[in-house]
């Protein structure tokens, strides 16, 4: 019986295969691999700070409920402005010196460096107008000076200085919101409408709440109902060599 032989070339083989389990195991593993680098490379240079989250005004005292936490980018110099989450202690509780936004991110300037009021001192408010205080560019912690002009308009009228240097403890404006002229805001440039945009938030000022003490305060009734007033912003500076508002009173007594 002839026997044929088939040679290895003309064999027949097994058609190859794709294993689909292990090639789906193998995008999985480098899918996942990718995703944590790309989430590492995003997350490790951000950090985290606090931003408002809500609108608050000048003299507001910061709540727990006021603040929460971001991770953003920023540079050395930025981050070391920003209060970082870690510090929110430190600011809870505290009064605003400057208004915040919301999603604002908190600035230590924002804050008042001290407590606007001591325990010697009391809150009380007289009224001004921008062209008596400092064009209304005043705010809770700065520093201003207040003097008092008796006998306005006669020949024996007198300006003396009342309380040398005090701090603003609050200030006033008209609850009605300022009108801004839309059609000139839209002609400028769009920060030049923002900017507009932002001054129309308030009213006109109509008062200023000073931290003095009883004798300050006795002071500056005395001089708010024999004259009038006028208040004038200072330069941050050391307070005042003491006896100077007791000059005021005294000079303030001669002018009547």
């Amino acid at each position: 019986m002839a026997v044929a032989h088939v040679s290895p070339t003309h064999a027949l083989r097994e058609p190859r295969r794709i294993d689909w389990r292990a090639a789906l195991g193998i995008l999985v593993t480098l899918s996942a691999t990718g995703g944590s680098l790309l989430f590492w490379s995003t997350t490790s240079d951000t950090r985290s700070v606090l931003v408002a989250t809500r609108d608050l005004p000048p003299g507001a005292v910061l709540s727990i409920s006021d603040v929460a936490a971001a991770r953003v980018r920023m540079e050395d110099a930025l981050y070391r402005a920003a209060i970082p989450l870690a510090d929110q202690g430190q600011v809870v509780g505290k009064q605003l010196a400057e208004p915040v936004h919301a999603q604002q991110v908190l600035v230590r300037p924002q804050f008042a460096a001290m407590s606007l009021l001591t325990v010697e001192q009391g809150a009380m408010t007289i009224p001004v107008t921008a062209e008596t205080a400092a064009g209304g560019r005043l705010q809770p912690g700065d520093s201003v000076q207040v003097l008092v002009t008796v006998a306005k308009g006669k020949p024996e009228s007198r300006t003396i200085v009342v309380l040398p240097r005090v701090t603003v403890y609050d200030v006033g404006y008209d609850g009605r919101v300022a009108v801004v002229n839309a059609s000139a805001a839209s002609a400028s440039s769009a920060d030049a409408a923002g900017t507009a945009s932002s001054r129309a938030t308030r009213g006109a000022l109509t008062s200023v709440t000073l931290a003095v003490t009883q004798d300050q305060a006795l002071q500056l009734a005395q001089a708010r109902w024999n004259g009038d007033l006028d208040v004038i912003l200072l330069p941050p500076a050391a307070a005042p060599p003491p006896g100077q508002g007791a000059q005021g009173a005294q000079g303030l007594q001669g002018a009547r």
